[in-house]
This record gives C-alpha cells, structure tokens and sequence, in this order.
C-alpha cells in the first residue's frame, strides 16, 4: 500500500499576475491625469498670452498716430486746452511735456467787475504758475476728450516758436502769476478763431 497519496500536498502560491496589472493601471491614471493637468495649463498660458498681447495692443493703438515731428492739443472734458508734446499714449493717461496753454484777458473796472476783451495769450507752464508745476502733465485718459496732431503753420505753434526765440532762456521765473492753469477760462475751439499773443519777459 503507497501512503505517499494521504501526505498533504504542499500549497501551490497564486500567480502574482494580477497585482502587477493593478500597479500598472495605476500609473496609467497617474499618466493620463499629469496629461490633462499640462493640457490645461497650456490652454491657461495660451489664453493668458492672446489677452495679453489684445491688452497690449489696444495700449498703443492710438499712440502710433501721434506725429512726433508736430505739437499737439490735447483738449480736456472741461473744455481747457493743452499744447505741447504727447510723449506717450495709453489706455490710462496721456503724458504731455513741453507744455503751453491759453488764458484769456481780462479787465477789472473801477466797480469791481470783470471784463474779457475776446484775446487769449499763450502762457508757457512752469516757474511763473504759484505752485511751480514741472514742465509735464499725466492727464487720465477719462479727462481727454481727444487730441490732434498741429500743423507747423498754424496760430499756436506759430505763437509757440515766437515765444522760445523771445525767450531762449525760457521764461522769466522772477515774474510769478497767481493763476494756475486749471482756473482758467475754457478756451475750447480758440484755436481757430483767434490769434494767441505769446508771453514775453522784460530783458
């Protein structure tokens, strides 16, 4: 009689298939997520950068049309006017330097009353105004109603030229107003209409 058959047998170990396909299905997931995390952050960036460069490009798109060889007017909401150089145009402000505006004449009578006489002079802004601004002005682009490019020949740049040759110095700071530019009276559409008398300094 064999008795090797009522031996227990010896315990066969489970194939270890199926936790290496559980470690691989695993990454997959991990691949496929880290893939659709960088897909959206390309698309994030790609978005960033067209909005960017939109923003970018409005900024300057009215800055390309100021003619660097010409004065320019820069006319406010308020109706003040302001010539000079537009150094730079964006969606916030306007800068403007080398800067001249108009005041208009006026006369005190023996009663007290205030008259105009229909002139306007030019008035370089700087020393001479009481509080001393700097030769610029960052106007908000909610302030401008819109400015213009000015011909060479025209009134102003006319009057200005005449000023600098009466003033090569520029203008006599020992002479100093009382008025600042933004008390003045509106000179809205004087351009054309009347001829603006330059400021000049005693020698």
């Amino acid at each position: 009689m064999d008795f090797r058959s009522a031996q227990p047998q010896a315990a066969v170990p489970a194939p270890a298939g199926p936790a290496k396909s559980k470690r691989g299905g695993d990454k997959a997931k991990m691949l496929r997520a880290a893939t659709v995390a960088l897909l959206f952050c390309i698309t994030i960036l790609a978005i960033a950068t067209i909005g960017y460069l939109a923003v970018a490009k409005d900024d300057t798109s009215s800055a390309k049309y100021v003619d660097n060889s010409k004065y320019q007017a820069v006319f406010l909401t308020n109706g003040q006017v302001y010539f000079g150089n537009v150094s730079t145009v964006n969606k916030e402000f306007v800068r403007l330097n080398n800067i001249y505006y108009l005041t208009q004449n006026t006369t005190t009578g023996t009663n007290g009353a205030t008259t105009t006489d229909g002139n306007y002079t030019l008035v370089k802004l700087g020393c001479q105004q009481i509080h001393n601004p700097t030769d610029e002005m960052i106007i908000s682009q909610s302030q401008v109603s819109f400015w213009e490019n000015l011909e060479s020949k025209g009134k102003v740049v006319t009057s200005i030229e005449q000023f600098k040759k009466q003033n090569p110095k520029g203008p006599d700071c020992t002479q100093v107003s009382s008025q600042t530019q933004a008390s003045n009276t509106s000179t809205t559409n004087t351009q054309s209409n009347t001829t603006p008398t330059p400021t000049t300094t005693k020698p």
